[in-house]
């Protein structure tokens, strides 16, 4: 039993080690101010997103990779290994184990996967060392002050290893979240934009009215109905940039 436990407990050591790495990896990533799409790869897996919005024909791994990147809305994609096809996708999504096939996904969701490898492959030595330690509790009494300590480590692993894994859920959904945020901040900015653009078009176009008509006015000798018709347009153009700055503040 001692040997098994010894090289279950290097095993387990060992995967400890690359779990906290990648954890800490997986936190500078949802603390990044830096949200840009980083795409990584995952072999033997898909990315199944909320909607697919292009599929690439005769594609490469790395054309498939650039092409998620320059496509504002693509969130990750999958290509085919064997037909040589990239399929964009958008939204939020998940990694999918599928042979033949290579998910290109974000950091944060590659690195969260990882995690998830990781934290099932502890689980599952500790709970080989639970099992070997609670089968073999009767042959080693002069022990067992001992093996009930690594019992009990065993155990506070697994406790800490279930409370990591929901946080590492909560942390996702709050990347995803702010992502989403981010996303419709940027789509009001742009339709703001198109707005204010479209009020001074009107209004050079008000003006350039005005000025026609004033000097039609002029050559007519007409000063009253040249004051007149400047003052209607003036009332004209002040009435319609009030409209347009309400509808723009909705």
């Amino acid at each position: 039993m001692s040997s098994q436990i010894d090289s279950l407990s290097s095993q387990f050591n060992s995967l400890l080690t690359q779990y906290q790495e990648t954890y800490q990896q997986f936190l500078n990533v949802i603390n990044s101010t830096d949200i840009s799409n980083n795409l990584m790869t995952v072999p033997n897996s898909s990315f199944i997103g909320q909607s697919n919005i292009n599929t690439l024909e005769n594609s490469t791994l790395d054309n498939c990779v650039t092409s998620c990147n320059s496509t504002s809305s693509c969130s990750g994609a999958t290509f085919n290994n064997q037909s040589n096809t990239c399929i964009l996708s958008s939204g939020t999504g998940t990694i999918q184990s599928t042979p033949n096939k290579t998910a290109i996904v974000q950091q944060a969701l590659y690195y969260s996967n990882q995690l998830q490898i990781l934290n099932q492959q502890l689980s599952n030595l500790n709970n080989q060392m639970t099992n070997i330690t609670n089968k073999n509790v009767n042959n080693y009494d002069a022990n067992t002050k001992t093996i009930n300590n690594k019992a009990q480590i065993l155990q506070n692993n697994y406790s800490v290893l279930t409370k990591e894994r929901a946080q590492i859920n909560e942390m996702i959904r709050e990347f995803e979240s702010l992502n989403y945020t981010i996303e419709n901040g940027d789509i009001n900015v742009t339709s703001s934009y198109y707005k204010y653009i479209l009020l001074i078009i009107v209004a050079i176009f008000l003006i350039f009215v005005m000025f026609k008509y004033s000097v039609t006015s002029e050559q007519k000798g007409g000063g009253h109905l040249k004051f007149s018709i400047n003052l209607l347009f003036m009332f004209i153009l002040l009435g319609l940039i009030i409209i347009f700055n309400s509808f723009i503040k909705k």
